[in-house]
Parts: structure tokens; C-alpha cells; sequence
């Protein structure tokens, strides 16, 4: 039995305090608040805002102006409905929370709730309203939560004291203490203990050797642009001791990371052929390197590559592995936009290519788990003035302003202007490199890219951004339209059918990653941090997007105008991804599970003051 409305609030009815106020909630991601609160909080926050996009949005109670202050969720399959206080609304990217309480049919009255017990309630009605009660994936669910929390919990608790992150390449990527804001279980890491984490672990900034091999001939498997080998390309790595291997000349050497190493020495097929003679461990050399965002790309300054592997650790959604038909992919795509011309074209825009890769190829497996993919370092510094768009927008560790927020600030001081004026030219700068380039490759030549917030990089040295820079060879969509035309210009894209889509199925994807993953993320930022209203910034899109919509007559002239029209747009479901746990890399074209909500491109056009997320799961 639902308790009469007029008991909601644990103060008086009519009291002019707020029942919302929570002056005592460590949810600010303060640096007074402990490690554990603030990760808590991050919790509480990454996952309620994925259950509002792809669950339900709830119902508001109160509004402070247009945006609301108080939601409410009917939870049945807990006999509880749920209260929660809205900090911040956003309208492109994540909302923030305050006080929660909980009403039970039981005591019929409102009470304040902690986060331990409201989000396992939150993770029955996401089963429920779903149509399963699968108590394994159920199980799984609430353990990756509290693994990222934990995980959460421990980057938090060694980052206090340190200094603000500044906006330098290697220091931007290991500055990711939070995750993304969009996913259930954003730091969850499964595989990888306390004591190795501190050395492969981007978030403790650990540095390691990596562990090379020696494979025969008849067992290696290599391929390259044809500029450098791939053989080239390991030696290159600095500080190596090759007169040590002794490679023989039926040899090729093979780098490992240290954990991906350790696990594969452990079967039995690679047992087999260490005993033989074919394989031979050669043990740790070279330089130290760092793990970058993603974990298992590593870096090393002064090195002209990096190197991307295969790991035994399951990250938020999956483990992460590099499959075969992935090192042929980065080859091909680095010879095709190399023989269009384009990057020379634009040089605003760049793509860091994945030129190389190497391999061993074992009876009855298709992958072996020694997959390497090689990558072009541009940044022969680490302090190279280049990062992430994840790590500019994502909320700071120990509180205070975003790298963002810092950025634009320093800019404007720079150029004698108020932050507010630097931030609106700062967004149009970032348009400039990161927007229409992007859509004028995928009108030219069909080719859409994954361009998420972790895979899109930025020159800042002039604070300003200079220069957008793309990386990532799985992050490729070729429009079947146009695979007739590139097939003339490299003819092995022919058979990279994992990226070939029709028009509509890109135009999905190539709008999430682009526009409300990466772009959405900025227009967040920048109002979170009072530096620009997201209508303000809403505006600067549109008018980007018509002068595309201008400019280009095909395909990206019809993306632009569904961006302008369309009354919904297409979100990732990261949370329902993980309710029906699809592990998207495994899954049949790599498909997650998608959304809609209304569209604040088309909402905000027509009425600002009434833009309220509407979700259709």
C-alpha cells in the first residue's frame, strides 16, 4: 500500500528547509570527504544515471526552476519507492545526486538511505522490469559494482596529495580515476591483483619492462605497411639487449606484457612449445613502459611505438583481447587513409595509425593470446600538451575545478578575456578539429570513426585546441556504399567485412561516439563548470552542423540533418548490455544494446526551459 503523498518529507510538510538538504552527504567529490565516500558517490552516480537513460527516467516530485530537484522511482520488487535529490541536471551528460531516502510499504514513511542499500534494489528492477531474475548475472552485476567501487575506492585513496593533473599526454591518461559516467561498473577490472595493479594500473602510474620471446618461422605471424616490418618496428624499442637473445636467424622476437606473459606460460600448448625449442623466453628488457587509459596500450618516451596487447583481465564489460581479424584491420585502414590523401589535407586532423602487428599462430586456436598490435607514438615526450577529451571532462579526483575547467581559465588570462568568453571560442576551436573533419571523411570517403571520448585526443599547447588526433584500429565504420570506391584505392579492404555497415546502422553509431559520447560530454563540462550554458553550447552545434549540412551533399549531409531533426537519438545501453550480459566484443558485428532518448539538439531548439530526458528502452 503506497503511504498518501503528503507524507514524502521527513521535516514538516510545509518547512521552507528543503527535506533534500544534505549538507552531511559526502557526494560533492570533495577533497575533505574520505577515499571511500567519494567512491561511493561515483558509484551511486555512474549507476543511477545509466538506470534513468535505459530504465526509467522516474517521476518528478520538485523543480528548482525548469530542471528537477527531486525524482522518484517506484521500486516493486523491492516494496520501496526511492527519493532522490538532483544536484545538477544536465541535459547532455550526467546528472548529480544528493540525499537519497527510501519509503517501504511497511513503515510508510520516509527515511534517509545510504547507497549500500539502494543500489542492490536498483539492480532487481533493472532485472525485473526486464524480464529476468537471473540470479547469476544478477550476482555478477552487483560484484562488478563493487569491484569498480573498490577499485574506485583504492585510485582515490592513492591519489590524495598529489597535484592537480595538468594537461600533458601520459598524466591525462592515467588521471581516469572516476570512469565513464555512462556505465554501471566503470573501473570494474577483474584479473588483476592489488600488488600487480600498482605497476599496470594507469591510475597508480606504475612503470614495467615488458617480457619478449623468441618465435620460430614456422610459429610467427607478422604483418606491417610495408614502410618498417613489424621485426623493425620491436627492435626499435629502446634500451633492448639483443646480443643477450642471441636470436638465431629462423627467429623472430615477440614483446609481452609482463601479465598477459605470465598467464600464457601457464598453458599447455605454450609449455609444449618452450619445451621443443620453437618458443623461448627470453625474460624482461628495454625500457619501462606505462599503461595508458585503456590499460593495455603502453607507452614509453622516447620509444616511436606503442604497443597494444592482449590481457587476462576483464575490464568493466569484457576481457580485453585483440582479435585476428583486428590486426589486419589497422594495416589496411593505415594503407587506405594513406592513399587517400586525406590527413595531408587536414591538418587539424589526424589518425594515429596501428601500422603493425605480430602474432603466433597455435593448432586450433584462431587467436593465441600473443597478439601484438603496433601503434605510432607521436608524443616523444610524456608531457606532450596532448589528451584526452575523457580526461578533460571527467570529474577530478580530489575535487576542485575539471582539467577543463583549469584550461580554459588559463587560456583566457592568457588571451586578456573572462573565462566565460574563452570557453564559448575554446568549444568552437575543439568543433573545428574534432567535428567537421570527421564528417567531411565520412562524406568523402564513407569511412565513420568510434570516436568516444577515450579514443579522441587533443593538441592544447596554445590552450586552444590546435589539432584533433583519433586513435584506436577497432574503432572504424566503412559505409557499404563506398566499399566499391576504396576497394580501388586498397584493395584489402574488401575483407574487413567486421566494419562494413549500411547507412543507418552508421549513422546510429557514428552519432553516439561522436556527438553524444564525445562532443555531449564537452557541452557537459563546460556548463558543470559555470563556464557556458548547455543551451549556449547547444547552439554553437547546431550552427556547426547546418554549416555541414551546407557544405557536404551526401552522406554527411544526411547525418547532419538527422542530428538537427530527428525528435530521438541513439545511446550505447552499457547498463542493459550488462543486465542481458552481452559481451559486445564477442557478440555477432560487435553489437551492444542501444536506446533512444529525445534529441536536445532538436528539444532545446524549441523549448529550453522544458528539456527533460525521455528514455525509450
Amino acid at each position: 500500500m503506497r503511504p498518501p503523498a503528503k507524507q514524502y518529507a521527513p521535516h514538516a510538510p510545509h518547512a521552507t528547509v528543503p527535506w533534500w538538504d544534505d549538507k552531511d552527504t559526502p557526494d560533492k567529490q570533495s577533497g575533505t570527504s574520505s577515499p571511500h565516500a567519494r567512491a561511493e558517490y561515483a558509484t551511486l552516480k555512474a549507476f543511477l544515471n545509466g538506470y534513468m537513460l535505459e530504465v526509467t527516467a522516474g517521476a518528478v516530485i520538485a523543480r528548482q526552476g525548469a530542471a528537477p530537484s527531486v525524482l522518484e522511482f517506484d521500486l516493486p520488487q523491492s516494496f520501496a519507492r526511492l527519493r532522490v535529490a538532483v544536484r545538477h541536471w544536465s541535459i547532455t551528460g550526467p546528472h548529480d545526486f544528493g540525499a537519497l531516502y527510501l519509503c517501504n510499504e511497511e513503515c510508510g514513511h520516509w527515511q534517509r538511505a545510504s547507497v549500500a542499500e539502494v543500489l542492490p534494489m536498483l539492480v532487481r528492477d533493472c532485472f525485473a522490469r526486464h524480464g529476468t531474475s537471473d540470479g547469476p548475472k544478477l550476482q555478477e552485476l552487483l560484484r562488478r559494482i563493487l569491484n569498480s567501487y573498490d577499485q574506485i575506492a583504492k585510485s582515490c585513496a592513492w591519489a590524495e596529495g598529489l597535484p592537480s593533473t595538468p594537461a600533458e599526454f601520459l598524466a591525462a591518461e592515467q588521471s581516469l580515476i572516476f570512469g565513464h559516467w555512462l556505465h554501471p561498473t566503470p573501473k570494474s577490472r577483474e584479473g588483476m591483483t592489488d600488488w600487480q595493479a600498482a605497476s599496470y594500473a594507469p591510475e597508480f602510474r606504475g612503470r614495467f619492462q615488458l617480457r619478449f620471446f623468441a618465435a620460430h618461422d614456422s610459429i610467427a605471424l607478422n604483418g606491417s605497411t610495408g614502410s618498417v616490418s613489424a621485426q623493425d618496428m620491436i627492435r626499435q624499442i629502446p634500451g633492448l639487449d639483443l646480443a643477450s637473445f642471441a636470436l638465431r636467424p629462423d627467429e623472430h622476437l615477440l614483446p609481452m606484457h609482463p601479465l598477459q606473459a605470465e598467464a600464457l606460460c601457464l598453458q599447455p600448448a605454450v609449455q609444449a612449445l618452450l619445451a621443443c625449442g620453437q618458443l623461448r623466453d627470453l625474460g624482461p628488457s628495454g625500457v619501462p613502459f606505462a599503461a595508458t587509459s585503456s590499460v593495455r596500450t603502453v607507452y614509453a618516451p622516447g620509444c616511436p611505438w606503442m604497443f597494444k596487447f592482449s590481457l587476462p583481465v576483464k575490464i568493466t564489460n569484457s576481457q580485453r583481447i585483440n582479435l585476428h581479424h583486428e590486426l589486419e584491420a589497422g594495416v589496411v585502414m593505415a594503407r587506405l587513409l594513406n592513399t587517400t590523401g586525406f590527413l595531408n589535407q587536414q591538418p587539424r586532423f589526424g589518425v594515429i595509425n596501428d601500422p603493425g602487428f605480430m602474432s603466433l599462430t597455435l593448432p586450433g586456436q584462431r587467436e593465441s593470446g600473443f597478439e601484438v598490435i603496433i601503434r605510432e607514438n607521436p608524443f616523444e615526450r610524456e608531457t606532450a600538451p596532448v589528451v584526452t577529451v575523457a580526461a578533460l571532462t571527467a570529474d577530478p579526483a580530489n575535487g576542485g575545478r575539471s582539467m577543463l575547467a583549469r584550461l580554459v581559465a588559463k587560456t583566457a588570462a592568457r588571451n586578456h578575456m573572462s573565462d566565460g568568453q574563452a570557453a564559448k571560442r575554446w568549444f568552437g576551436a575543439y568543433l573545428g578539429c574534432a567535428l567537421h573533419p570527421a564528417l567531411a571523411l565520412y562524406d568523402k570517403f564513407g569511412i565513420a570513426l568510434e570516436a568516444h571520448q577515450q579514443n579522441s585526443l587533443l593538441d592544447v599547447r596554445e590552450g586552444f585546441p590546435i589539432r584533433y588526433l583519433f586513435r584506436d584500429n577497432q574503432g572504424y565504420y566503412i559505409a557499404d556504399s563506398h566499399i566499391d570506391a576504396l576497394a580501388q584505392l586498397e584493395p584489402r579492404v574488401t575483407a574487413l567485412k567486421s566494419v562494413c555497415y549500411p547507412e543507418a546502422e552508421i549513422r546510429d553509431r557514428f552519432g553516439y561516439y561522436l556527438i553524444l559520447n564525445q562532443v555531449f560530454s564537452v557541452i557537459s563540462r563546460l556548463s558543470r563548470d559555470g563556464l557556458a550554458t548547455e543551451t549556449e553550447l547547444l547552439s554553437q552545434l547546431r550552427q556547426a552542423l547546418h554549416q555541414a549540412r551546407a557544405t557536404h551533399r551526401g552522406l554527411a549531409k544526411r547525418f547532419a540533418d538527422h542530428l538537427l531533426h530527428a525528435p530521438e537519438l541513439t545511446f550505447k545501453g552499457n547498463l542493459l548490455t550488462r543486465v542481458h550480459n552481452v559481451d559486445e566484443l564477442r557478440a555477432d558485428g560487435e553489437k551492444a544494446i542501444y536506446v533512444h532518448r529525445k534529441n536536445p539538439l532538436v528539444s532545446e531548439a524549441a523549448a529550453p526551459a522544458a528539456a527533460v530526458p525521455h528514455v525509450n528502452a
